[in-house]
């Protein structure tokens, strides 16, 4: 019968390195899901085992990580930083092997972005087709989604790239590295014969006494508007009558004169035809009250970019910038 081997000092510091990486994996995707049966589904572990290796990552830093209410679970101060440093780390590790596989051309070459229908439909799209020409070999999935949902695909890792709007007051994830790319100035749009379009230089309490028009919550547009209300506590002063995914759908009421639509100029430029065609818009610069909408690129932080989705982010950069 063989003899069971002594472990070498060796070999016990490389047992409790691997192990300590799947407690700090563990900690991320809690992070990420904010909840240990969320993190446990997607690691492919029963929830008291993810539960464990974080309780063990905070015996190990003799500091408390996390804190449970109920099914939910949220970082302190302590799990934010660790989380910060130690999230790059697990994305680099996770991309390797499509890295490595790409470069040696085993891997489809997919590229995947999602970007709100404004920032589609703005000068992107010539980048785009610009990309489509001079990379034909890879298979390109352009996914319209307002800029919360898209950046919570590229959590989700449904999505190489995001083209969001950042919000004042809402931060981005940590894990997510933000370039910025272009600045847009905030509008209202009415039409000419609506009484809002007397006002010599409206201020946030002149907008908010006209019935409101609103792109979704999940918007730049409205996470910025909605904080910049609250901020400003006047939120009970809100009277919104419609909320809207998309452009055409807002100015179709604004062109009934419904209201006022709050919208930023990328959507402003590419005025879809009213369904009443005698309509005439009135788009008036409200950055002095509402700010701007600054668009970025968004990508994980430390994970290793495949080749064309550098050559993409690089385009991206480029040509809004250069715009």
């Amino acid at each position: 019968m063989t003899s069971k081997r002594s472990p070498e000092p060796g070999d016990e510091r490389r047992y409790f390195k691997e192990v300590r990486f799947r407690q700090i994996r563990a900690l991320v995707e809690t992070a990420k899901h904010g909840s240990f049966a969320e993190a446990s589904r997607s690691l492919g572990m029963a929830t008291p085992s993810v539960w464990r290796q974080v309780r063990a990552l905070e015996d190990d830093y003799g500091v408390q990580l996390v804190t449970a209410q109920g099914h939910d679970v949220r970082l302190t101060e302590d799990g934010e930083r660790l989380v910060d440093l130690a999230a790059p780390l697990v994305e680099g590790f996770d991309s390797l092997k499509r890295v490595f596989n790409d470069q040696q051309g085993k891997a489809e070459r997919h590229l995947r972005m999602a970007a709100p229908a404004t920032v589609l439909n703005s000068n992107l799209r010539h980048i785009i087709a610009d990309y489509r020409r001079t990379h034909p070999q890879v298979r390109l999935s352009l996914i319209d989604a307002a800029s919360r949902i898209a950046w919570q695909l590229l959590e989700a890792e449904k999505a190489d790239l995001a083209i969001v709007g950042a919000p004042e007051g809402v931060p981005l994830p940590s894990r997510f590295q933000a370039e910025p790319l272009v600045s847009y100035p905030f509008q209202v749009v009415c039409l000419e014969s609506h009484p809002f379009a007397q006002i010599k230089a409206p201020k946030l309490r002149d907008i908010l006494k006209q019935p409101l028009i609103l792109a979704g919550e999940d918007s730049s547009s409205r996470m910025q508007f909605d904080y910049l209300v609250a901020k400003a506590g006047l939120s009970d002063r809100m009277n919104v009558i419609m909320t809207a995914g998309n452009v055409t759908s807002i100015l179709n009421y604004v062109a009934l004169g419904m209201g006022v639509a709050v919208l930023s100029r990328p959507a402003t430029e590419a005025l879809p035809v009213p369904a009443d065609l005698n309509a005439r818009f009135l788009l008036r610069d409200v950055a002095g009250c509402l700010g701007h909408d600054q668009v970025v690129l968004l990508h994980p932080r430390g994970r290793y970019e495949l080749a064309h989705v550098r050559a993409f982010r690089e385009m991206v950069v480029e040509g809004l910038r250069n715009h």
